[in-house]
């Protein structure tokens, strides 16, 4: 079974630059050689060169922290993701179970075999106050009806121990 790990140990502190450190780079660039270029020139048309260098330069600040910021707040999640997996593949918090479809439909119809009852117990409890000859046929019909319907659902029960039980092995005798 491969090996699950949180992913941190991946993500750690790189001291590589990243692409938005280079674009912020470019962007302060512009921004300065827009102010010397103001300075030098004393016009009003370079001073706004400046001022809009400078607001992109707050705008690309802003966007860059912000995904960052968010980033992050995704690699800690998954982190922490991984690890409540490793730790359920570890055994060490609840156990998942997955059931198959056969599974799934042997309780439905063990499922479906109590509800029968219930209703047919329902009609044993209505017919028994009536007292009446009708009434006794109602109730011998209801308790046939459970009998049947018990027996079935055990049967169920058996064949699905049976097949369980079934192991490919080979016997060796001593």
């Amino acid at each position: 079974m491969p090996e699950i790990t949180t992913g941190a140990e991946t993500r750690q502190k790189k001291n590589t630059p990243t692409l938005g450190l280079i674009g912020m780079g470019v962007l302060v660039l512009a921004l300065l050689v827009a102010v010397l270029f103001a300075a030098n020139s004393n016009t009003v048309v370079g001073w706004i060169v400046a001022i809009i260098a400078g607001l992109w330069l707050v705008l690309a600040a802003i966007i860059f922290f912000v995904l960052r910021t968010g980033a992050k707040a995704v690699g800690r999640k998954w982190d922490q993701t991984n690890a409540n997996l490793a730790a359920k593949v570890d055994g060490s918090s609840d156990k998942v179970s997955v059931i198959d479809e056969a599974e799934r439909n042997h309780e439905l119809k063990i499922d479906h075999s109590f509800k029968i009852i219930q209703v047919q117990h329902g009609v044993v409890m209505e017919n028994l106050r009536k007292g009446t000859p009708e009434s006794a046929e109602m109730v011998e019909r209801a308790l046939e009806t459970i009998e049947i319907t018990a027996s079935n659902a055990r049967d169920m029960i058996k064949e699905r121990r049976k097949a369980r039980a079934t192991v490919d092995a080979e016997i060796i005798e001593g």
